[in-house]
């Protein structure tokens, strides 16, 4: 491992993220984990409410929460507690995680931009196009196609004992009005059936890539997130609410790697990929051995750079055995410890704020929750509790 200076990283903690958290609501319902579960997760879901609703808002991290939002504000009041991410944290990598309760090695979805050796072709997984371009990249989902996985909704609904469903912003089933999206999460858990739902917000990761983390516009919409939030949950009864986030968000510096940097440019086989806060380097066999010096000296202040056997060894993308179609590692992998970010050229997507790097702004997640019993059902509880004490202390007296 070729280290950076200065800095203090943050890996990714797979005993304590939200792989766990995915396998902890599998295994709530029955399911067999595929690996360790979350204990704060058991916990919380030990209570057995009926219905269960895991709400991930995109880029919430526990910087942005605690930079926006006061302790008596509703998403900090019901903190449970901090987490981790996965290795890169970011949508691709982490909501694929929670989905398919495996890690980003054993379901491939890397980032946003991911080679694939059987196409020859770089495409961004969620997109279905060419890398750096609104083209198609088939005519099928290439990520799906190589990189299928059986999501926990379908295992749930699979196993009887929920009915579970998820709720987007987009697709041809989804709420992109917020006010509506909520009154969806709303009519979901409306059920006599127990009932487990997962839906997806995308903000404040949208407001943040454009804005930044400093923004007063920001601001104002965490806070608009706080109150629907608070509206959501505390007019709901027999629901247990786990929100929490995928990743974090960092103000950064952008350079360009193809225009600034044309030596190490011309060292690579096809433009890096993955994500530009962890890139993939496919490196020409003719700069093999040199490229790591090249790097380091122009971003060894920055990234730390692996070879492939160091990060599949340090199990930076998580437990377990690598996906057989996974080509999207190359050669090197580097991951951003600084604010500095490596884009291809100057024609790629520029923002003022990102992700998928090091640095705990980045990689530390909520877990926040709130439940509440139906009142009415709460006094059944409570008369039924008395009835089976009375009966009890009756029997007593009778056998002393």
């Amino acid at each position: 491992m070729l280290e950076a200076k200065n800095y203090e990283p943050c890996f990714p903690n797979y005993n304590e993220s939200i792989l766990g958290l995915s396998n902890s609501i599998l295994n709530h319902y029955g399911i067999k984990p595929f690996h360790p579960t979350l204990p704060g997760a058991d916990f919380l879901l030990g209570k057995n409410f009926p219905h269960v609703v895991v709400i991930l808002l995109d880029g919430l991290g526990m910087n942005i929460l605690e930079q926006n939002l006061s302790y008596r504000d509703f998403l900090r009041r019901n903190l449970y507690s901090d987490y981790s991410s996965v290795f890169p944290p970011t949508t691709t990598a982490s909501t694929t995680t929670f989905l398919s309760g495996l890690s980003p090695i054993e379901h491939g979805w890397l980032g946003w931009d991911v080679y694939f050796e059987k196409e020859d072709k770089t495409v961004c997984c969620f997109k279905n196009t060419l890398q750096g371009t609104d083209q198609i990249a088939a005519d099928y989902n290439v990520a799906n196609k190589y990189l299928p996985y059986k999501n926990i909704v379908d295992l749930i609904n699979e196993s009887g004992k929920a009915k579970a469903n998820i709720i987007f912003p987009f697709g041809p089933d989804g709420h992109p009005d917020f006010d509506d999206w909520i009154n969806e999460i709303q009519k979901s858990i409306n059920k006599e059936e127990p009932t487990f739902t997962y839906a997806y917000w995308e903000n404040p990761d949208s407001a943040l890539h454009e804005l930044g983390t400093k923004s007063n516009t920001l601001s104002k919409i965490v806070r608009e997130i706080n109150a629907k939030m608070t509206y959501l949950c505390e007019e709901s009864v027999d629901t247990l609410f786990l929100i929490t986030a995928d990743h974090g968000h960092a103000d950064i510096r952008n350079c360009f790697l193809k225009e600034e940097y044309p030596q190490l440019a011309n060292m690579l086989e096809r433009p890096a990929c993955i994500e530009p806060r962890a890139l993939s380097f496919y490196v020409k066999k003719e700069f093999k051995d040199s490229f790591p010096s090249e790097f380091n000296k122009h971003f060894g202040q920055d990234y730390i750079l692996f070879t492939k056997e160091e990060a599949l060894k340090k199990e930076l993308f998580g437990p377990g055995a690598a996906n057989p179609n996974l080509t999207g590692i190359g050669d090197y992998v580097a991951a951003a410890v600084s604010d500095k970010t490596i884009l291809w050229n100057k024609n790629d997507k520029q923002f003022k704020s990102h992700h998928a790097g090091l640095r705990p702004e980045e990689m530390r997640i909520p877990l926040i929750w709130y439940a509440r019993k139906n009142k009415r059902n709460l006094i059944k509880v409570l008369y039924y509790s008395f009835v089976a004490f009375f009966v009890a202390f009756i029997l007593y007296i009778l056998v002393i």
